[in-house]
């Protein structure tokens, strides 16, 4: 897969904005995990944590639970996703054009399921931006239009999406995988920038497609 690139990291730490910025930028394919997996078919024996989602009347209740029942529930969840994910690109991978995938379902230990090293760089969400983009999210919703942070369902989600970042931090130091930690909206030039550093051959593909 020397042709993939994987961004991963925690929720709501910009991986789709800034994967969209590399297509527009370097014209370079993108793979976004969560639409693939709204497009898969999830089979209660193979994928039970999807297919238990994908069943609930309304996707919120999957947060009613303890915290690290969610917690625990979202990681398999991911594992399954995760397994999806490699079948497909499999499938689509082309040795000739770069492709850049990313989802919260590429962690840093599912990585290690590959033989050769992959091109992987993370993304984490420091604590203001996540509480930020856990709200905006939520206010899109109308039952959360007032007292967002006072509900149970957002502080579970902040519970994970916080107990995320440590669990993609901890894996990127274990196998040497970088990381960027996103703090602020008026952090994403400097970080897109990081991503190029450290995924040279993107960055060239961009300073082909700036300079052309």
């Amino acid at each position: 897969m020397h042709s993939i690139y994987f961004l991963g990291g925690s929720p709501g730490s910009g991986k789709t904005t800034f994967t969209d910025t590399l297509h527009k930028n370097a014209g370079v394919a993108v793979y976004h995990t969560d639409d693939i997996l709204l497009s898969s078919v999830a089979a209660k024996d193979k994928q039970p944590h999807m297919f238990a989602l994908r069943e609930l009347s309304d996707p919120l209740d999957i947060w009613d639970r303890s915290p690290q029942g969610c917690l625990d529930f979202w990681l398999k969840y991911y594992e399954e996703a995760f397994d999806i994910l490699v079948e497909d690109l499999l499938q689509r991978q082309d040795v000739s054009q770069p492709l850049v995938a990313e989802g919260v379902c590429i962690l840093p230990y599912f990585l290690e399921r590959f033989h050769d090293r992959p091109n992987a760089c993370f993304l984490v969400s420091g604590h203001a931006f996540l509480e930020e983009a856990i709200s905006k999210k939520l206010e899109q919703i109308p039952a959360f239009s007032e007292g967002i942070k006072g509900d149970s369902k957002y502080r579970n989600m902040l519970y994970v999406f916080s107990s995320m970042s440590e669990i993609v931090m901890e894996g990127c130091k274990r196998n040497s995988f970088p990381y960027l930690i996103m703090q602020n909206a008026e952090d994403y030039p400097l970080i897109y920038s990081k991503i190029l550093h450290q995924l040279p051959s993107l960055r060239r593909l961009s300073d082909g497609s700036c300079n052309g």
